[in-house]
């Protein structure tokens, strides 16, 4: 990949961050009125729709992934939608925002070495490097700084989903990495959610949780969010990184997520920001460079 081509997938990857950062704001929303179970299951059939609806309109030929491809396929749905957000949304009722970010922290590290072992695509002491600084960085922005909160952090059941969720959403990437030699990231992100969101509504269906009710403007309004630009966007630009920088260059960018929420709490929550989490933000993006520029 030439520096341009370099340029625009960091910067995809940039913007990917960015609107997941905000999304968990709009997910507390909807699943005030909606079971986590409803939310995947409708959300992801939607993303899906909508990237068909583009595959139709490129005229990429037959909409029918070929045959070898399928079972990665349906273990991305399974894995990356079902498994994914039915853990972290679950999750997140028994542990605490701050937990499951330091968990989701870890998503680099575990990324790099899921896929040293599968895909034999390993990094250099430069990047490891990079991504320990941005681990670091994320501690200072999610606890501000004190080292009290940082002691009196307690790990439980919840964490353990969330951490789960993060081994399930590696997997997603790994199998896409595979699957995008013969497909494009389209066509792979449309199969990969529609398998997902089907999976998801049976195991609703069988567990009664899958209930759909008429939700308010503002569980709407975030609904929308998270189906075009948490979904559609988000998706569609996470497996075009992934297909084009590497499994493990892409998960880095995951750590901009806390910075990201850190300033929506500044402009929209009134919240104040510290020097030690402009400090955590500064390694963050110290980290993430260190990675990015480790080749």
């Amino acid at each position: 990949m030439n520096l341009q081509g370099k340029a625009q997938t960091y910067l995809l990857l940039m913007l990917t961050s960015a609107v997941w950062g905000f999304q968990p704001i709009c997910i507390k929303w909807i699943v005030a009125e909606w079971t986590p179970v409803t939310l995947t299951t409708i959300r992801y059939i939607c993303i899906s729709a909508v990237l068909f609806g583009l595959l139709y309109r490129k005229n990429q030929g037959h909409l029918l992934p070929p045959k070898e491809c399928w079972p990665s396929l349906l273990l991305m749905g399974l894995n990356g939608v079902a498994l994914n957000n039915v853990l972290q949304f679950t999750g997140l009722q028994y542990t605490t925002v701050t937990n499951c970010t330091l968990i989701s922290a870890t998503g680099p590290a575990i990324t790099a070495l899921l896929a040293a072992i599968f895909v034999r695509e390993r990094l250099r002491l430069k990047a490891w490097l990079g991504i320990a600084i941005s681990f670091v960085g994320v501690l200072a922005v999610v606890s501000e700084g004190s080292l009290e909160l940082i002691r009196q952090i307690a790990f439980n059941f919840g964490d353990v989903l969330c951490f789960l969720s993060q081994i399930v959403w590696t997997i997603y990437s790994l199998l896409g990495l595979k699957v995008m030699d013969r497909m494009s990231a389209l066509a792979v992100t449309a199969w990969a959610g529609l398998f997902g969101g089907i999976m998801t509504g049976l195991f609703g269906l069988g567990m009664g949780e899958l209930e759909f009710t008429m939700p308010g403007m503002l569980a709407w309004g975030s609904f929308i969010y998270t189906v075009f630009l948490g979904g559609v966007l988000s998706m569609l630009c996470w497996n075009l990184g992934v297909k084009r920088a590497g499994a493990s260059i892409t998960a880095i960018f995951l750590n901009i997520m806390p910075v990201v929420g850190m300033i929506g709490g500044f402009f929209l929550l009134d919240e104040s920001i510290g020097t030690s989490q402009l400090a955590g933000a500064l390694a963050i993006f110290g980290g993430v460079y260190l990675t990015t520029h480790s080749g």
